[in-house]
């Protein structure tokens, strides 16, 4: 076979190019990863201290800085029902920066015209942390003891209860406006800056009912009185507590926690950062932590975490569209 001119120059060339550029390609990931972090790290947590989210953070943040040898602190940011934190994080392109953020930031897409965050633009799924229900409770001396009960005095006295929720566009939210959609009621729904303040005006007499994630622990200990869960089956968690679908068929909502990265974090940091926290995860004392604030650990894969995500965005766009309700 006939060779052209210069061919048996160029291919082994043309071969030691691409050598090269691999070469310096794997070199500059592995210096990215090597050098990471370079500094403190930074958990934004979108809702106020003393909440789930912020108890979760603050449960992962030491375990972390521990693998990682940089110090890893907790920042909160609430407001705009996680929004403000969520954009922080967005915003930031520093490597060192990430959202512990949850079930709102998939809400929010559909809450809002004008949205501060791209859920599917503007940040990267790491890991999944926990799968947690919602519950609906009220203050131990209240006259609600059920979903029926909320339902026979809001149709007997229209806009006689409030329902105190952690933040506008929350899951908690959606849950009230839920209520209110299925039964044609009306209610005072009144948002706050975090499940713990919400639960706090629901102890002092101040809203009839809260729907939160974060009520498990004080229903435990009487300081609150459970009502329902908003899980399709009773929780094992919780299995004295009946799930609204009891009284409204269909009705099911789980919220979760995850950690997410701004757009443009290199994966090897992605892959690092994931590595680490599912690992802190499958530690026991962890997952009894998580237990005892009534969610479940989970812990994947970045790209399983972001099938989540889109399966609940093609889940609640078509329930939430509907009810035309924009906070915006």
């Amino acid at each position: 076979m006939r060779l052209k001119k210069g061919a048996l120059i160029m291919n082994p060339l043309n071969q030691l190019v691409k050598t090269v550029l691999a070469l310096i390609f794997a070199i500059s990931s592995t210096s990215v990863l090597a050098a990471w972090p370079e500094k403190t790290i930074t958990l934004i947590v979108p809702f106020a201290p003393g909440g789930n989210t912020d108890i979760v953070a603050r449960l992962i943040a030491p375990s972390l800085s521990a693998k990682l040898g940089q110090q890893v602190v907790v920042e909160n940011k609430p407001g705009a029902g996680s929004m403000i934190g969520s954009q922080y994080v967005a915003r930031s392109k520093d490597g060192h920066t990430f959202l512990v953020g949850t079930f709102a930031n998939v809400l929010n897409e559909f809450f809002y015209k004008n949205k501060l965050v791209d859920l599917r633009k503007d940040l990267i799924p790491v890991t999944q942390v926990l799968t947690i229900a919602n519950y609906f409770a009220t203050a131990p001396n209240s006259k609600i003891n059920s979903i029926a009960d909320i339902i026979s005095i809001s149709k007997a006295d229209p806009g006689s209860l409030t329902c105190a929720t952690s933040g506008v566009g929350t899951s908690p939210h959606l849950a009230c406006e839920m209520l209110v959609q299925r039964t044609g009621i009306k209610l005072n729904i009144i948002p706050y800056k975090g499940g713990l303040p919400a639960m706090t005006d629901v102890m002092g007499g101040h809203a009839s009912f809260l729907a939160t994630n974060e009520v498990l622990p004080a229903i435990k200990d009487k300081r609150l009185k459970g009502i329902a869960i908003t899980s399709e089956k009773r929780s094992p968690l919780a299995p004295e507590l009946p799930p609204v679908s009891d009284t409204l068929p269909g009705y099911d909502m789980v919220s979760w926690y995850g950690v997410f990265a701004p757009e443009g974090t290199p994966s090897d940091v992605i892959t690092k950062l994931n590595t680490e926290i599912v690992l802190i995860l499958k530690q026991p004392a962890v997952q009894e932590r998580i237990a005892s604030l009534g969610a479940t650990p989970v812990g994947n894969s970045s790209k399983e975490f972001a099938i989540v995500i889109n399966n609940d965005l093609v889940k609640w766009e078509k329930i939430i569209k509907p009810m035309n309700i924009y906070l915006d």
